[in-house]
């Protein structure tokens, strides 16, 4: 539907299309179970409210105590209904032909509607108009603040009305729907089939902080986002997202997709009970989803179970050795990771992975910690991360060419403030010299261990100190990694780790570090390990080179997330990839 059309009596009926259509959707796979049961196909009962019906119900809001506020878009006016279903009331939304869809309740039990393609009012306690732009999605976040969908930018408003900010400028072309969680903004753009987040503190970014572009879905992307509807699960960060499987039909058949807090999909809601075009979906304080039937002249409410975890992965990792799916042959093979979880403030909550591949395996272990980190915003971090690298039946390993870290997108590298080192100062030298030359660039230590290899002579072990720098490669931010062993000669070695931006959703900061050719003419390396972290000082301020926090949806005590991706690439073209997940506890 595009932006000027009206939505009310002014329908059509793609006829032409519908035979297409529907060849298209019957060849769609089935989606795997979300872990959600269907419920109910009638909660509430409209034959007791006024007219008897409930006509496109485009929208709905969840009480704390159970009651359902449902847009009743032909009445201008959002019904409420008692937790047992009958009719109870209305509040007045509209006084033009244009009525409410989207619903948002804020803490203090204050409704707001978005008056489809109008702007957003709230009705109670008194009416007070945030927005006149061509609205298509409302949302508060927990202080109170209104998040209005304006197609191709968010705006923010003070619950007094007054605008602050905007985001998504020039990220949006055709938006629709809104939820906000964990200090996420999600839109649904139709313009690009990719459902959208940004930071709800309204902080400008180069782009959004994740997308979602639906690859992983039965039909392997949206069919439709247009009149999207989206909602956050509370107790999980989980999204819901309506995707319009028949775009133009009166009553289009629609899919409920789910997702983690990380994008990753997680399968679609059973039943086939909706219209798109767009309905209203929110999701209860312990994890109860409701859904209207959207685009109807006898609309129903659907309710859908918490989800279930014990049914289904919370993440989906992708890459060689996620263990994610049936391995081919000659392909890596991930035996099941071990992830341990301290108590809140104790040591730093770990997990590990060995991946094999032929003869040879790969271990990797990572942790984080503190353990409890802040809900909202970040907190300094230290990060540790080992991989050991053996063969079986005394075979020779590859070479280690590449190692690539991805660190999960809540966490963040800040150099800024800090001396920065250079690879001339610190190469060729000794641990001591590195450490005098650049004493305020370092930011974290560790060690490496290698086998050199000696004519007719089993392979000599050789191990030695690691010191992390911040330093610069090629113009650009880096980790310079100093190596130095002194068995069976002394060695000095820098690797440059390149900073840079992960691609794809899970994932923020990248390193990256390519080993030099001239370790080959040694040995082989056999393991690595680095403990990042350090608090500073600058003008005047407290700075941490590494920062966290805990992307737990408020009332959620904490969340589970993948940490970090780990991809190796040895000589020949062997490539292993290790996903790493860990829990926090959000404070």
């Amino acid at each position: 539907m595009s932006s000027d059309t009206a939505r009310g009596k002014a329908r059509y009926r793609a006829a032409a299309l519908l035979p297409l259509v529907l060849a298209i959707f019957c060849l769609l796979p089935a989606g795997a179970s979300a872990n959600r049961a269907l419920l109910s196909t009638g909660v509430v009962d409209p034959s007791t409210a006024p007219g008897g019906a409930l006509e496109d119900p485009c929208g709905i809001a969840l009480t704390p105590s159970g009651q359902l506020y449902v847009s009743a878009y032909y009445a201008g006016a959002a019904q409420l209904y008692s937790a047992i279903g009958r009719y109870t009331s209305a509040l007045s939304a509209a006084s033009s032909p244009e009525g409410p869809c989207q619903l948002a309740l804020d803490a203090s039990g204050n409704l707001y509607a978005n008056i489809w393609h109008q702007g957003v009012k709230r009705t109670s306690p008194s009416p007070l108009s945030f927005d006149t732009a061509h609205s298509t999605g409302v949302a508060v976040d927990a202080s109170g603040r209104v998040y209005v969908d304006d197609r191709t930018y968010i705006a923010i408003y003070e619950p007094n009305g007054a605008e602050v900010g905007r985001v998504g400028l020039g990220h949006l072309g055709d938006a629709y729907g809104l939820a906000v969680s964990g200090g996420l903004l999600y839109v649904a753009d139709a313009a690009a089939g990719t459902i959208k987040a940004f930071s709800a503190s309204g902080e400008p970014t180069d782009g959004p902080l994740l997308a979602i572009d639906g690859a992983s879905t039965p039909p392997g992307k949206f069919i439709s986002l247009t009149d999207a509807a989206l909602a956050a699960d509370p107790t999980n960060g989980h999204l819901l997202a309506v995707d319009n499987l028949q775009p133009g039909f009166v009553h289009p058949k629609a899919a409920i997709y789910e997702f983690d807090a990380a994008g990753n999909y997680l399968g679609q809601l059973p039943g086939e009970p909706i219209d798109g075009g767009p309905s209203g979906l929110a999701v209860s304080e312990t994890g109860t989803a409701y859904l209207t039937s959207g685009n109807s002249e006898e609309g129903t409410v659907l309710k859908y179970g918490a989800y279930s975890e014990g049914l289904g992965p919370l993440v989906v990792p992708g890459g060689s050795g996620s263990g994610s799916s049936l391995a081919k042959k000659d392909s890596p093979v991930a035996f099941p990771a071990a992830a341990s979880a301290s108590a809140a403030g104790g040591p730093p909550a770990s997990a590990s992975e060995t991946i094999q591949h032929g003869r040879f395996r790969v271990g990797v272990d990572a942790s984080l910690a503190p353990k409890r980190l802040p809900r909202s915003g970040t907190a300094p971090v230290r990060f540790s991360l080992a991989a050991k690298i053996s063969a079986t039946k005394g075979a020779v390993p590859p070479q280690l060419r590449m190692i690539e870290i991805e660190i999960n997108r809540f966490g963040h590298i800040e150099p800024k403030g800090l001396p920065v080192c250079e690879v001339d100062q610190i190469q060729p030298a000794t641990n001591e010299a590195a450490l005098e030359a650049c004493p305020g660039s370092l930011i974290g230590e560790g060690t490496f261990s290698a086998k050199v290899l000696i004519s007719q002579q089993a392979p000599f072990p050789s191990d030695g100190k690691v010191y992390a720098f911040n330093g610069t490669w090629k113009g650009r931010p880096a980790i310079l990694a100093h190596v130095y062993g002194t068995k069976p000669v002394p060695t000095s070695s820098t690797i440059p780790f390149e900073i840079g931006k992960a691609k794809g959703s899970t994932y923020g900061t990248k390193l990256t570090a390519s080993l030099p050719q001239v370790t080959s003419e040694w040995g082989y390396v056999t393991g690595i390990s680095m403990k990042l972290g350090k608090t500073f000082s600058s003008h005047g301020k407290r700075r941490s080179y590494l920062s966290a926090g805990c992307p737990a949806p408020k009332g959620f005590p904490g969340a589970t997330f993948p940490l970090s991706r780990t991809n190796f690439a040895f000589e020949g073209g062997t490539k292993l990839s290790s996903v790493l997940s860990r829990s926090c506890q959000a404070k």
